[in-house]
């Protein structure tokens, strides 16, 4: 079954800061609906099944889309931006699986140093897999340590800090993809 890109999935990839939709011909059908709102917002519509996903401040990575649907993340191309968690301080990373995949999981890597300790409430479950370095979370007065090859699972609602002594690189995985653009429903 070809997967469809409706301007629903071209304004979603846009509020996720993807900037290049992956649509080889094949594979997915393209709404004309989706095609001007690609236009109006800047987003590309990759049609040949290899692209480089770039977003303004957040990385690039070139990406292999399969027939299947599987995605292979060329490892080796990724490169880290910037996310601003405050005016000064910024973490290096970049998403390389989000929404616009049709995924209902997100990943990336992060990268930052003992300087750029982060407060952070998860709106989503995260999986988080220490690349290299040692990973600090911070939660209730509690560090919670990870090293390289460890996995730590922060429960969505989380108020953590992430920081590290030294250096930590992370990939991780969050649930759901769209978290951003989802109403929030208020605690009971």
């Amino acid at each position: 079954m070809k997967r469809l890109i409706s301007a629903d999935t071209v304004t979603d990839a846009f509020a996720a800061g993807v900037r290049v939709i992956s649509a080889p011909v094949r594979e997915t059908i393209v709404t004309p609906e989706a095609r001007a709102k690609a236009m109006a917002l800047g987003v590309e519509i990759d049609h040949a099944g290899k692209t480089t996903a770039q977003t303004p401040d957040a990385g690039s990575c070139e990406r292999v889309v399969d027939p299947s649907g599987v995605i292979v993340v060329r490892g080796q191309s990724v490169k880290l931006g910037r996310f601003a968690t405050s005016a000064d301080r910024s973490i290096a990373l970049t998403d390389v699986i989000t929404s616009s995949d049709g995924s209902p999981m997100a990943a990336g890597i992060m990268s930052f140093t003992r300087d750029q300790a982060f407060a952070w409430t998860l709106q989503y479950d995260e999986i988080d897999l220490v690349l290299e370095g040692t990973l600090h979370i911070t939660i209730a007065g509690r560090t919670v340590e990870g090293g390289c090859g460890d996995v730590l699972y922060i429960p969505k609602g989380s108020a953590i800090v992430f920081g590290t002594p030294s250096r930590a690189r992370v990939f991780y995985v969050t649930h759901p993809a769209d978290w951003a653009t989802k109403p929030t429903r208020p605690s009971t």
